[in-house]
């Protein structure tokens, strides 16, 4: 059978075009993977397999998300749980201390209207309350006014007796006053005055307690022995003086030590016998000290110092 001209003509176009086609991906492709695509039904399997990966991937992903928020919710459950509680004790505390404050507002009101009662029955009272008052502090008054008149007539009579203690009159007007360092009566020796309470009649025997207060009411104190001259001058006016039993002296035992009324010790404890606590020293009429207990009754010699003329 023989072709047109026109016919040979497309089949040549068509040849042409065959050999000029491109290539295909296949034959471009190493010789390894040749027989992928090769084979009509490979890929298909792979695009499942790549797609069950990642649905995998996925759900494995979702799973640990929601476990994640899961955890994440209870805690935040429980949190709230407790902050419900917490609020809940809060409430019933406030309320307990609002039924408190209650009580207690009630009860100040209570207390006011008792004091208002009070007062306006009181009120006709205070007229006369007040004078009575004003009566009271114009007789403190009075008595604070006569105190002070008292006691400016005692400092007058205490000068007075001082000036005449210390400064007697002369028998003989014409010679007026002279004045010693010591009051009448009192001995001086170096800067101090001594009297000795001669009487060893019940009424003037007193304990060293008793003995000590009564020096002090005449502004002096029992008398202080600080050397050797002083004990000696001492005794020197004992001996002339008969009283047997002796004189308390300023001298007691006290932590057992000899110890003087002035605070300082007994240095010389040759003077006396040793400490005996309860003791307290007495001067005897033979130029010695005795240690005895000091509720007994003796006399005294009171001291003071002597005043500088």
């Amino acid at each position: 059978m023989s072709r047109k001209p026109a016919d040979e003509a497309d089949a040549v176009i068509e040849d042409h075009g065959y050999v000029n086609a491109a290539g295909r991906p296949e034959d471009n492709a190493p010789p390894d993977q040749k027989l992928l695509f090769s084979s009509p039904s490979l890929p298909p399997v792979a695009v499942c397999w790549l797609i069950l990966l990642l649905i995998m991937g996925l759900r494995i992903y979702f799973a640990t998300i929601n476990a994640e928020i899961t955890n994440q919710l209870k805690e935040n459950q429980t949190t709230l749980l407790a902050t419900i509680e917490n609020l809940t004790k809060l409430s019933d505390q406030l309320k307990l201390e609002k039924d408190d404050l209650t009580k207690e507002q009630k009860s100040l009101k209570l207390q006011l209207e008792n004091m208002m009662q009070n007062y306006d029955v009181s009120e006709g009272k205070n007229t006369e309350q007040k004078k009575e008052n004003q009566q009271q502090m114009e007789n403190f008054a009075k008595q604070i006014k006569d105190l002070e008149d008292n006691w400016k007539k005692f400092n007058v009579s205490r000068a007075q007796w001082a000036i005449d203690s210390y400064c007697p009159k002369d028998q003989a007007p014409s010679k007026g006053r002279r004045c010693s360092p010591c009051q009448a009566g009192w001995e001086k020796n170096q800067m101090s005055c001594y009297v000795f309470h001669n009487s060893e009649a019940p009424p003037h025997l007193k304990t060293w307690e008793e003995a000590r207060e009564n020096c002090r009411g005449r502004g002096a104190d029992l008398v202080v022995v600080h050397n050797e001259d002083e004990k000696q001058n001492l005794n020197d006016y004992i001996t002339e003086l008969l009283v047997p039993n002796g004189y308390w002296i300023g001298l007691k035992v006290e932590g057992g030590k000899w110890k003087w009324i002035d605070g300082t010790d007994l240095t010389d404890t040759s003077w006396i016998g040793s400490p005996d606590e309860g003791h307290c020293a007495v001067s005897l009429m033979n130029r010695t000290w005795a240690s005895v207990r000091c509720d007994q009754k003796r006399t005294r010699i009171c001291s003071q110092k002597a005043l500088s003329l």
